[in-house]
């Protein structure tokens, strides 16, 4: 049974993966590269190769962007720990790939902070 509430959308399927690095807030020592597995109206998915736990604050850096949020669910996949964060803040950079990011997450998340309207064109 799906419990998801919002369509995901998958990132990195015939393309390669977006690389993130996540950093739990609460214990900065505990951070590390992962992926990001697909984007929803309500955040995103990561896999990582360390445990994070629902309700972990956690930094997000992809590329020159960062984003905050809060881990929803973890599990544990194979090698892999997948997450799923709710996204509360984004901080937007300026290379290719994070106007690429900003593009996802104003169709995805119009309203999040730091997602601004008027930034790039859609």
């Amino acid at each position: 049974m799906d419990r998801r509430y919002d369509q995901r959308y998958l990132t990195g399927a015939g393309l390669s993966a977006i690389e993130v690095r996540v950093t739990d807030l609460a214990k900065p020592a505990r951070s590390g590269s992962g992926r990001m597995t697909d984007i929803s109206e309500s955040g995103m998915g990561v896999a990582v190769p360390f445990a994070l736990a629902a309700g972990d604050i956690v930094q997000l850096d992809v590329d020159d962007s960062r984003l905050f949020g809060f881990v929803a669910h973890a599990s544990r996949e194979d090698n892999e720990y997948r997450a799923g964060i709710e996204l509360q803040r984004v901080l937007i950079g300026a290379s290719d790939l994070s106007r690429v990011l900003h593009l996802a997450l104003r169709r995805a998340l119009p309203d999040l902070p730091g997602v601004l309207a008027g930034g790039l064109n859609a």
